[in-house]
Order: C-alpha cells, then structure tokens, then sequence
C-alpha cells in the first residue's frame, strides 16, 4: 500500500515537515512525484528500526561502557584544569 506525506505524518503522530526531514536524511525511503509516495513497509521498517534502537538506549550499560566512559570524563577534566592552568579556556 502507498502513503502520502499526511498520512505518514499521521501514522507518526508528527508533522509532515518532520517525514520531509526524515526523507531528506534517507531514513525513510520515498517515490518521487506529485504526490511522493511512502511505501507502507518501509514506513513499518522504519518505525521498528527506531524502536529498536530506543530499546537499545534504555538497556543497562555494561561494566566496559560504564569504565570507558568514566575515563573519558576523567580525560575531559585534566584537560579543562590543563587548559585552565595556562590561562585559556576550553
């Protein structure tokens, strides 16, 4: 089934600039013409490619993540108290 931009904007809950934003960035795959056209699978695709990665933020991080980030944020302050101490600001 074929969709226009409105009725893809109302399947998101969203406005139909942002599904242009979503065209725009090749997130969402289009026929072009007058009216464009949005195939109703790849509407569903990407619908389940954002939840995916929605799930994948909320999960627990792991001990290696938790160590990596707590060293770059160690790295970013020495930094800022390096730069600080010659007089310059990050």
């Amino acid at each position: 089934m074929l969709l226009t931009e409105p009725e893809v904007a109302e399947r998101l809950r969203c406005s139909t600039s942002k599904v242009k934003r979503l065209r725009l960035e090749g997130k969402l795959p289009y026929i072009p013409g007058r009216p464009l056209m949005i195939v109703e699978a790849d509407l569903e695709a990407y619908i389940e490619a954002a939840r995916r990665t929605a799930e994948a933020k909320d999960a627990p991080k792991s001990e290696a993540d938790q160590v990596a980030e707590a060293a770059a944020l160690a790295r970013r302050i020495w930094l800022t108290r390096r730069l600080q101490g010659r007089g310059r600001t990050p």
